[in-house]
């Protein structure tokens, strides 16, 4: 691979139980790990669990990322009980994250898909200013996902609120996939704040995980976009197998996308 200022830090979703096999691949192409394993509250909650996985990611050298808490997390929810308790996730994937060696932490988007007006700038805002003292607090780099966002618009009224480098915006090319905003929309909607992106492929209608050329995701356009950006940035390949991971790279090379088949590779 040919490598410039705006070569990505590729990274992949391993999991522990064929380690060896993910390893092995990560070896091969020179991937890195955004953990995702880790990040339910069961699994956070389970010290046996937490310390074996977390020793290998940890001892590998390799974890650069963790996919934070997602499921029914809401760090500005109304009800405080509620707020309290994802506020405590949140950072309990922050400290989990600094064990591993990890310098990234992606959290998935909260604000209610359908709700605009005074809910969402209240959203906003109170995510904007727990975000940022969030990473100031751990030192971490906090990246939000759109995840169930139907568009762009909550995410930039977000960012517009933050006041610091330390929070961005990953963007999920899948996401966006089958949202209602098309993929160009979203790259000009959030352009200057997007500094991580999650590769997925599905036919548009939910999150299916595909493999890379798998879907109907407009990859060309993709990468046209993401080189228009100009930026360097962790771009993780979300599939759930080795074998899907290696359809993936095939196809990243042989279409020379995000970097991938070119002069060294």
């Amino acid at each position: 691979m040919e490598h410039t200022d705006t070569t990505p830090l590729y990274q992949i979703q391993p999991g522990f139980p064929e380690r060896e096999k993910w390893e092995a691949a990560a070896l091969q192409e020179g991937l890195f790990y955004e953990v995702l394993e880790l990040s339910s509250p069961p699994v956070l909650g389970d010290d046996r669990l937490t310390q074996t996985r977390g020793e290998w990611y940890r001892s590998g050298g390799r974890t650069r990322s963790l996919h934070g808490v997602f499921i029914d997390v809401n760090p500005a929810s109304s009800d405080a009980q509620f707020r309290t308790l994802s506020r405590r996730r949140c950072m309990e994937s922050c400290r989990l994250a600094r064990k591993l060696g990890a310098e990234n932490v992606v959290f998935h988007s909260s604000c209610s898909s359908f709700l605009r007006g005074a809910y969402m700038e209240s959203w906003a805002q109170t995510c904007a200013e727990y975000y940022g003292e969030l990473a100031q607090e751990t030192g971490l780099h906090i990246w939000i996902e759109n995840s169930q966002d139907v568009d762009a618009v909550p995410l930039r009224e977000l960012m517009k609120r933050i006041d610091t480098p330390q929070v961005g915006v990953c963007l999920d090319l899948g996401h966006a996939h089958y949202s209602h905003m098309a993929q160009k929309e979203w790259f000009d909607c959030l352009g200057e704040w997007i500094g991580y992106l999650h590769l997925s492929d599905n036919n548009g209608l939910w999150d299916e995980h595909l493999p890379l050329g798998e879907g109907s995701v407009d990859w060309a356009e993709a990468d046209s976009l993401w080189r228009a950006a100009g930026k360097k940035m962790p771009i993780t390949i979300e599939v759930g197998s080795v074998k899907d991971l290696q359809q993936s790279i095939a196809f990243l090379k042989t279409h020379r996308l995000f970097g991938m088949g070119r002069t060294g590779t």
